[in-house]
């Protein structure tokens, strides 16, 4: 009967400490998917005048209306050439509004603040004669 107990205290003594060290097999979590890229910020998605300089038309300062356009221009243009898109002009034209029969009559038309003329099978974006695409107001 001691051999037995004996046997059987043995067997306890070995078959807990193997069984302990049973795991279950986790791997590692699988990592999130990549995040899709944020687009740059575009000022001029609303409007290519965002930093509205004629507010400073009756400005005391006869320079500031000039100082403000400048600084709007450097940073449209710094913004566009970070992001890879094409570079607003730095004039901005008055055209009127696509619809208005004005520019039916004229052939070009302010469509969101970006200049368009009229061709036989749609409208082209205007360039500027100072370089990228033509800004305007009034559509």
């Amino acid at each position: 009967m001691g051999r037995i107990l004996c046997g059987l205290l043995l067997t306890l003594c070995v078959a807990i400490p193997v069984f302990a060290q049973v795991r279950t097999a986790k791997g590692k979590p699988a990592p999130p998917p990549p995040a899709a890229p944020r687009a740059a910020y575009n000022s001029t998605a609303k409007d290519t005048t965002p930093f509205n300089c004629d507010q400073y038309r009756r400005h005391p300062h006869p320079m500031m209306m000039g100082y403000c356009n400048s600084i709007e221009n450097m940073t449209l243009q710094n913004e566009a050439r970070r992001a890879g898109r094409p570079a607003p002009s730095s004039s901005v034209i008055v055209l009127p509004g696509l619809g208005a029969p004005e520019a039916k009559q004229l052939g070009y038309a302010c469509v969101g603040g970006q200049a368009f003329k009229r061709l036989s099978n749609g409208w082209e974006q205007v360039h500027a004669p100072d370089g990228g695409w033509q800004r305007c107001q009034g559509g």
